[in-house]
């Protein structure tokens, strides 16, 4: 007989490689939970085998598209939404959920899971391992502008640490794996897990703050830790108003039609691309689009030699100002500008009243690509 969880509850995992793979079961299982965003953009690989809950037929395919397809044997009532991409380049929307999971080996990804987080001001419970000493590690972190987050701990080293990524290159900056065992992640991904119950069923309480839990498998001991808020933590919006409530905005409303009555636009955790630059010649082009959705268009090549025009670090910001755009732009659509369903921009007028608007229509990218992607192996089966 199966159990009906459909409530409404909804989670997001982020990563499913030696934690996130053993966290997927858990989440189809859980009571209260009726819908499950997963994310991850790369493939499973023959060496994955070792350290991740996947089988020999997984081998190749989309992690995203594997655990999706898990949960819905598991518990085909649940609703399932995979995205093949860099966390860094989803939606702020597609985010938005009762609470974050996280399962990483990349410090960048971990430090935007965080921002995000906190821009959404949604609880997120992040996962980690360390192999040698056999160590298994859940922290959950519940957003405020008092409240202890993932950077309020970290120094100059932990920043120096931070996977490199360039402009000019598309997706995450690679992380060195951890080859930890399947056991181990295993053993994190429980912990995971237990606190996103705790969250959902609301035996946590959000006023005393976040915690971290380390558990020394090998010397059979757990060390817990009260996260302090630092008054000198360098992630940015920690003492911003959250972007919970937002207005619906459509995508094909103007640029123009949005700036009519303020001066700035920010879409939260993203930049926009304002030139290409020919890479052969030089030639440079003025363009507006978001950096994150430069992948998914049609390559742009250059007039004058016919080489793909790339973007640098040199042309690129994070908010529009009305008074410096170039006309020509104002008349663009958001959807034209690579501004994406679910979205979420921050308006501001000269009287320093701000908005925040959340693109309502079609579906992000790597989403639609997935789902193609899976409609034709189903073909194939």
């Amino acid at each position: 007989m199966r159990v009906n969880m459909q409530s409404g509850k909804h989670l997001c995992l982020v990563g499913l490689g030696n934690i996130g793979s053993h966290i997927v079961p858990h989440l189809a299982r859980m009571p209260g939970v009726g819908r499950v965003t997963l994310i991850d953009r790369d493939v499973y690989e023959t060496h994955n085998l070792v350290g991740q809950d996947i089988a020999a037929a997984d081998v190749g395919e989309a992690k995203a598209l594997v655990q999706s397809r898990r949960i819905e044997r598991v518990n085909p009532e649940l609703s399932v939404e995979a995205i093949v991409d860099s966390v860094e380049n989803v939606p702020l929307g597609a985010l938005r959920c009762d609470v974050i999971l996280a399962g990483l080996d990349s410090r960048r990804a971990r430090q935007t899971v965080n921002e995000r987080a906190w821009y959404l001001g949604i609880p997120w419970v992040d996962g980690g391992v360390e192999t040698d000493g056999l160590l298994a590690r859940t922290t959950v972190y519940i957003p405020g502008q008092n409240q202890g987050c993932l950077e309020c701990d970290w120094n100059s080293s932990d920043y120096e640490a931070i996977e490199q990524r360039y402009p000019c290159g598309s997706g995450s900056a690679d992380a060195r794996a951890t080859h930890a065992p399947s056991s181990l992640g295993a053993l994190a991904a429980s912990l995971v897990s237990i606190e996103a119950g705790l969250l959902l069923s609301g035996a946590r309480d959000p006023d005393v703050g976040g915690h971290s839990m380390l558990l020394d498998a090998k010397h059979h001991q757990y060390y817990p830790t009260r996260l302090v808020f630092n008054p000198k933590c360098l992630m940015p919006g920690h003492l911003a108003s959250p972007a919970a409530v937002v207005e619906e905005c459509p995508g094909d409303a103007t640029l123009g039609e949005i700036l009519a009555n303020a001066q700035h636009l920010r879409v939260l955790g993203q930049s926009f691309i304002t030139a290409l630059t020919c890479p052969h010649c030089g030639c440079r082009r003025e363009e507006l689009r978001l950096q994150a959705s430069f992948g998914t268009a049609p390559a742009m090549t250059c007039d004058r030699c016919g080489d793909e025009m790339v973007s640098t670090g040199f042309d690129m910001t994070d908010e529009l100002e009305s008074t410096t755009l170039p006309v020509r732009f104002l008349a663009s659509s958001l959807r034209d500008l690579g501004i994406r369903h679910g979205d979420v921009f921050r308006v501001s007028g000269p009287d320093g009243v701000t908005r925040n608007l959340e693109v309502t229509d079609g579906r992000h990218p790597s989403t639609e690509r997935a789902t193609e992607r899976e409609e034709e192996r189903s073909k194939q089966r």
